[in-house]
């Protein structure tokens, strides 16, 4: 039989599509404005930081061993000795990133772009020998179409963000860093909308470690989507529109603008709770009530926690573990009053069974004010009431929670965080020379110079 030639499949890119592979090449690094560079070498340290503490636990320690099966490469597996390609680098470290619910986020995305765009980007750059400077501009680009894909989605109810839209991002940046022009980007977002995974918000809430490869499949199909357009794939035309419209959301209403000014990137928060976002006002409203004077744990009669839609969702009061817990506005309320902390370490089975929080737990309730829904997505505010046995009301609210860009950390917390988080999978010193790499990454001729120190003998 002779061999059929057949034309190849060519679909035109949506003009959406179109639109934002523009915008993702409007710029170059030297024209982003010096604050946008320097908070963005900030969010590329911070993430390097929970991908290094997030390499220590258990399931990504073996994950991490399986890579070089999955597909060989010498991309770096952070914390570990390992390198695989870089799509399997990219699932890896972006799984582990997620993993300790410590990592950056941006309100207006409803997400966390950076874990879900720099071990994608990162992998590339070291495949490309690429500079420091040209993965931070990729980031930066990645960063700003991810927010903007974000910003338009309306998610549906049971859909958890993470493995969503942020894919449109991973795809723009890795477009970026690999020189694709502006048809073949357009093409490479499209296909990355249509490969986006069934998130499920259960999935966090049950405390199923899944949902952490929502992230690491993220940064896994976006690299590929990319691959995929080069090698001359098509998108569905209007994939942005149909898959966050209509498939994993209820409407999705997106403006281009001519630039990436105003930038978003700046408008980020980093963590110091090790727990979703959406918990972090309800946590500082029942510290400030607790500030206020000793409150004997059995003369509490009800707490009521007040919030936005859609942060409602974490309302479960029956926590099945130490991971669910972290999902859990009841669990991190009760964690706040009962141990007076938020840090990693009160996120463990023997916290969640401990009896002191169970019965703690069966008096709290959940409720949406949509006072505080109004007030999103610049404000994310939280209010806590709590009763006690003698009659006496106790309230507060907080509506800046720690670690948003407006209420930001020092510096100085900002790097002992890394210190902590990095130090868990590396040796003091390494982590130092870490560091300095790290300050140095805008001029280095390579990222290859600062991935020496991400890995572990």
């Amino acid at each position: 039989m002779s061999q059929s030639s057949f034309d190849p499949i060519t679909v035109a890119p949506s003009a959406t599509a179109l639109a934002l592979a523009k915008l993702a090449h409007s710029a170059s690094w030297t024209q982003h404005p010096p604050e946008v560079t320097e908070h963005a070498l900030k969010i590329v340290r911070d993430t390097l930081g929970v991908m290094l503490g997030g390499s220590t636990l258990a399931e990504v320690r073996k994950f991490a061993g399986m890579a070089p099966v999955l597909g060989a490469g010498e991309a770096t597996i952070f914390g570990s000795p390992h390198t695989a390609a870089a799509h399997v680098a990219a699932l890896v470290n972006g799984t582990g990133g997620v993993s300790l619910e410590l990592d950056e986020g941006n309100q207006y995305a409803v997400n966390h772009p950076s874990i879900h765009m720099l071990p994608a980007l990162w992998a590339l750059a070291e495949e490309q020998g690429a500079s420091g400077a040209q993965l931070m501009h990729a980031l930066i680009v990645g960063y700003e179409i991810g927010v903007r894909v974000g910003a338009a989605t309306r998610l549906r109810q049971p859909v958890h963000p993470f493995g969503s839209h942020t894919i449109v991002g991973t795809a723009a940046g890795a477009a970026v860093l690999l020189g694709m022009d502006i048809k073949q980007t357009a093409t490479a977002l499209e296909i990355a909308a249509g490969l986006c995974i069934a998130s499920s918000q259960n999935a966090a809430n049950a405390g199923a470690s899944v949902r952490n490869l929502f992230t690491g499949f993220t940064n896994h199909n976006g690299l590929l989507a990319v691959r995929l357009a080069k090698a001359g794939f098509s998108g569905e035309p209007g994939a942005l529109e149909s898959v966050f419209g209509k498939v994993l959301g209820s409407g999705f209403e997106l403006t281009v603008g001519e630039g990436l000014a105003p930038y978003y990137i700046t408008r980020n928060y980093f963590k110091i709770y090790a727990c979703s976002r959406w918990n972090h006002a309800p946590i500082e409203a029942a510290a400030r009530i607790m500030a206020d004077g000793d409150i004997a744990l059995d003369a509490i009669e009800a707490i009521d926690v007040h919030t936005f839609d859609p942060a409602t969702r974490l309302s479960g009061t029956t926590v099945a573990n130490g991971y669910a817990a972290k999902h859990s506005i009841p669990y991190n309320v009760a964690a706040q009053v009962v141990y007076g902390s938020n840090s990693l370490e009160v996120y463990t089975d023997a916290h969640v069974q401990d009896a002191r929080v169970q019965a703690l737990l069966e008096k709290i309730r959940v409720l949406e004010d949509p006072a505080l829904t109004a007030l999103l997505p610049g404000i994310r505010a939280g209010r806590v009431t709590l009763r006690l046995s003698s009659g006496e009301v106790r309230t507060a609210q907080s509506e800046q929670p720690k670690g948003g860009f407006d209420n930001p950390l020092s510096e100085q917390e900002l790097l002992e965080k890394f210190r902590l988080l990095a130090g868990m999978a590396l040796p003091a010193a390494q982590v130092e020379a870490l560091l300095k790499a790290i300050a140095a990454l805008p001029g280095a001729d390579s990222v290859r110079t600062v991935s020496s120190l991400l890995k572990t003998a």
